[in-house]
């Protein structure tokens, strides 16, 4: 019987967090991404995972070079709190984290005061409205 050749993915994980990855650079991807998620402690989550994934990019990243990039959370909504994606650029980490800058300042504030399933009027408070509608 023949041996099959099975490449070992790899895989850390941590107090309520896993990074794997079948298609980076090496393991140290995958170490730099765990060790940045778990120094950044404190942090809002989408900001730990864009650090995360700049440490991955650091030492190597996608062994098929830089094409996309995306952060994806979620809180207790059924709507994402940030929903972010760069594909097909040349340097997708330093756009999302670019982009999520500007997300940082214009949207968050914003959907903060959604309404909720806990407050349904949502918060909608003289800065956000403001914002929304110029005088």
């Amino acid at each position: 019987m023949a041996r099959r050749n099975i490449t070992r993915i790899p895989f850390s994980r941590g107090d309520g967090y896993a990074v794997t990855g079948n298609l980076v650079a090496g393991e140290e991807v995958v170490r730099a991404m765990a060790t940045t998620f778990e120094a950044s402690e404190g942090e809002p989550l989408p900001e730990r995972l864009v650090r995360a994934l700049e440490a991955g990019q650091a030492v190597g990243g996608d062994k098929r070079g830089k094409q996309s990039a995306a952060v994806t959370t979620v809180k207790d909504q059924p709507y994402p709190y940030i929903d972010l994606r760069v594909d097909e650029h040349p340097d997708p980490v330093v756009e999302l984290r670019r982009i999520y800058e500007v997300v940082k300042v214009q949207m968050l504030p914003f959907i903060e005061a959604l309404p909720t399933r806990r407050n349904p009027k949502g918060d909608f408070g003289e800065e956000i409205r403001g914002a929304l509608i110029p005088e």
